[in-house]
């Protein structure tokens, strides 16, 4: 499998993983960084990004990928979150990736609806 198609597969397995509430099928290297606009510093390491993702994703209703532009071992994904209370939040993802691995993830979304319950 070459390193675009292991990246490929990687996204989808991410996506995948918030919708059914299973971090576990994401394929996260062990030294992974998550950061967000929700997180007041990085998450480390494979376990913690899985509880954290763990701990989330059950208030994701539904992640749509919207778009994704592949750059060697970079990738930058555009999706569409719907909450448990309807609200929809336009979202992008920049991933790094080792391996097929995630290695690094930076979320951005505006936050506002999210705290106002509405957009």
């Amino acid at each position: 499998m070459s390193e675009r198609e292991q990246i490929v597969r990687a996204i989808g397995c991410y996506i995948e993983a918030i919708n059914t509430d299973n971090p576990k099928i994401i394929p996260l290297a062990e030294d992974v960084v998550m950061e967000g606009p929700m997180l007041p510093e990085p998450i480390r390491g494979e376990a913690a990004v899985r509880q954290y993702l763990g701990e989330t994703a059950p208030f994701i209703a539904r992640m749509k990928l919207k778009n994704s532009v592949i750059e060697e071992d970079k990738a930058a994904v555009f999706v569409e979150f719907e909450g448990l209370n309807d609200v929809i939040i336009d979202g992008a993802y920049f991933f790094q990736f080792t391996g097929g691995l995630i290695c690094y993830e930076q979320a951005y979304f505006d936050t506002r609806p999210i705290v106002k319950g509405g957009s």
